[in-house]
């Protein structure tokens, strides 16, 4: 009965330390860079567990802002604001 005892309590604490080294394994791995991420501003991306920047198109394409479009490209117009019937009296 003894011996019973002491194998379930090292299975036990077995399973105690593993768990505890898996669930620091996963915070170390997932939650601390992300909030680390997080707390600087920038984008966390999930799919490559990386810390992403982001970056306006003006500075990929060196191009400055308010210049008008190339190549005849119409600018997009706004769309126009529907009006309103008057209401029946």
């Amino acid at each position: 009965m003894n011996r019973t005892i002491n194998r379930l309590k090292n299975i036990f604490v077995g399973l105690f330390v593993v768990s505890c080294a898996a669930i620091f394994a996963y915070h170390y791995m997932w939650v601390w860079p992300k909030a680390r991420c997080e707390a600087q501003g920038r984008p966390w991306a999930a799919k490559w567990m990386k810390c992403g920047r982001v970056y306006s198109i003006e500075t990929l394409t060196h191009r400055p802002l308010n210049v008008p479009p190339i190549n005849g490209e119409a600018r997009i117009a706004p769309a126009p604001k529907p009006e309103i019937a008057p209401a029946k009296k």
